[in-house]
């Protein structure tokens, strides 16, 4: 009886500790982790710099990094937010500790009282929606704060003639910390799956 109870003690404690030195997910697809480590690197040394300037550039530059990734597939995440119905879907995944993606399907709310369209030099045909049908058939399976894998465009669903929220050219200096604090990127997002990995 002292043998089993030591067995258990052990064994939960094991368990415990195997779960302390878990990896996070994010880190276990190498271009996921490359974009992550890219956005600490170009943060990190900008907001310790307390220079305006310099802040404003590594938000412009993490922007940059973003539209260099372009399509993406088999990257970790959160599932964090769902709004909206099956029409006008919006959601929020956490791909990186404060780093997250964001799609949407309704045009009109993600223009509604803003006259952003009117500045854009892009054409005015309908951009691509955020999420793809097999997309949103999948989110109708998952709970929030369950760990998805999901694949897509980076900036995609920010197209013709639609303000792209990513973007922070013109902002404020606390808009710029705010961004390199828990940058939030739009997304399209072609498939969702729940994780295996728990």
């Amino acid at each position: 009886m002292t043998a089993a109870r030591r067995v258990f003690l052990l064994g939960g404690a094991g368990l415990a500790l195997a779960g302390c030195f878990d990896s996070p997910c994010e880190e276990e697809n190498p271009a996921q982790k490359g974009f992550l480590d890219g956005l600490r690197a170009l943060a990190k040394p900008a907001l310790a710099s307390n220079n305006p300037l310099q802040v404003e550039e590594a938000a412009q530059q993490s922007v940059a990094l973003a539209d260099k990734v372009g399509g993406f597939a088999g990257w970790c995440g959160t599932l964090t937010r769902i709004e909206g119905n099956a029409q006008t879907v919006a959601v929020t995944v956490d791909v990186g500790r404060q780093v997250s993606l964001y799609a949407f399907n309704d045009w009109a709310l993600a223009l509604a009282g803003s006259l952003a369209d009117l500045f854009s030099t892009r054409s005015r045909e309908t951009p691509p929606p955020g999420l793809s049908d097999s997309a949103i058939a999948a989110l109708k399976t998952l709970r929030l704060g369950e760990r998805v894998l999901l694949s897509g465009r980076m900036g995609e669903i920010a197209g013709s003639g639609v303000f792209d929220l990513s973007r922070l050219f013109g902002k404020s200096d606390a808009d710029h910390r705010q961004f390199l604090l828990a940058p939030r990127f739009v997304a399209r997002i072609e498939a969702l799956t729940a994780s295996k990995n728990k």
